[in-house]
C-alpha cells in the first residue's frame, strides 16, 4: 500500500556497490549482507533508500519498509535494529522522518539514530520530515560523490559532504525551498 519511490532505485545504483533491490531487499538478505562486509571488518556505508514511518507513541515500532518474504513482513523496526549488528562507518537512512523518535527523560531520544549507533554504526545521515524522492536522490548522489569518491581520491568529511550536497540541491531552482534540502542531519562521530 505504499506509493512507489522511482528515484530510490536510481539513488541506490548511484551510491551502492552491493545492491538489494526490489524483492531482494528483504530483512533476511540485509542481515546476511551486513554479516559479511566485502573483504573488510566494516562497511564503509550502508544506504537504505525506502519508505520510513515513525511512531511517536511507540518509537521501537517505527519502521523502514523493505520487501516482505516468507520469513518476514518487510518492516525493519527500531527494535530489530537494536537487536542487530551494523558494522558501518556510515548509515544513510534515505527515508522520511528517519531522524525522529521519542524523548524519554532518563533515556534520551529513542529512534533509528540511537538504534543504528548502538548496533555499531559510527555515524548516520537521517531526515527530520517527509522528503521529496527526486531531490533526495540528487542530494544523496552528491553526498556520496563528495564523501566517498569512486575514483579513490580522499573524500570530504561527512559533515562537509552533507553541507555541500545540501548547497547543491538548494542551488537548483525547483528545489531551492528548505523543504527539499534542510531536513537532512548527521548523527554520531565526525571524521
Amino acid at each position: 500500500g505504499l506509493p512507489p519511490l522511482p528515484a530510490s532505485r536510481l539513488e541506490a545504483k548511484a551510491v551502492g556497490t552491493v545492491l538489494l533491490l526490489g524483492r531482494d531487499a528483504t530483512e533476511a538478505n540485509l542481515a546476511r549482507s551486513l554479516a559479511s562486509p566485502e573483504g573488510a571488518p566494516r562497511w564503509r556505508a550502508v544506504h537504505l533508500a525506502c519508505h520510513g514511518k515513525v511512531d511517536p507513541s511507540q518509537p521501537l515500532a517505527s519502521w523502514l519498509a523493505l520487501a516482505p518474504d516468507a520469513g518476514g513482513d518487510g518492516l525493519l523496526t527500531v527494535l530489530d535494529v537494536f537487536a542487530s549488528s551494523v558494522p558501518a562507518d556510515l548509515v544513510a537512512l534515505s527515508a522520511c522522518e528517519s531522524g525522529r523518535g521519542k524523548i524519554y527523560k532518563a533515556e534520551g531520544m529513542v529512534g533509528f539514530p540511537r538504534a543504528f549507533l548502538t548496533a555499531g554504526a559510527s555515524r548516520l545521515v537521517t531526515s527530520l520530515w517527509k522528503v521529496d524522492d527526486e531531490a533526495t536522490r540528487a542530494l544523496m548522489s552528491r553526498f556520496y560523490a563528495l564523501w566517498n569518491p569512486r575514483d579513490g581520491t580522499p573524500g570530504l568529511a561527512a559533515a562537509s559532504a552533507l553541507r555541500e550536497a545540501q548547497r547543491f540541491v538548494r542551488s537548483q531552482k525547483k528545489w531551492e525551498h528548505p523543504a527539499f534540502w534542510a531536513s537532512w542531519e548527521l548523527w554520531g562521530l565526525g571524521d
